[in-house]
């Protein structure tokens, strides 16, 4: 099956729209300093540094015992995603989305408990 095309012709201009000029067109070079200047760099030049070799590693008992001080020393306060009473923190989060004006379902009652948690009601 073939298409149809359909293209409009543009009409030939007409004799009294051609302007004849009256000299042959010229392509002219353009203008040539006189003076050739050296080509520039562009390139930036960066400077190199050698790689610095890393420290040494720390005895894997010195590791060990700096994690086991880091979590000993943590509390509960300071982590919020760290669960509490969970009857007092569902209290207040729905006091939270009373006071804010949101319903409280599944997708807000985790910021809600979260608000909770960071305004210390729990």
């Amino acid at each position: 099956m073939s298409r149809r095309s359909t293209r409009t012709e543009k009409p030939a201009p007409a004799e009294s729209d051609l302007k004849v000029t009256p000299e042959e067109g010229k392509i002219e070079s353009p203008v040539v300093e006189a003076e050739a200047s050296a080509p520039v760099n562009i390139e930036t030049e960066t400077p190199s540094e050698d790689p610095t070799p890393a420290p040494e590693a720390s005895a894997p008992e010195k590791i060990q015992t700096d994690v086991r001080e880091k979590l000993s020393n943590k509390s509960v306060e300071e982590n919020i995603f760290v669960p509490s009473n969970p009857a007092a923190l569902e209290k207040a989060a729905t006091q939270i989305a009373e006071e804010k004006g949101f319903q409280l379902n599944r997708g807000t009652s985790i910021g809600a408990r979260l608000l909770a948690r960071a305004q210390k009601r729990v």
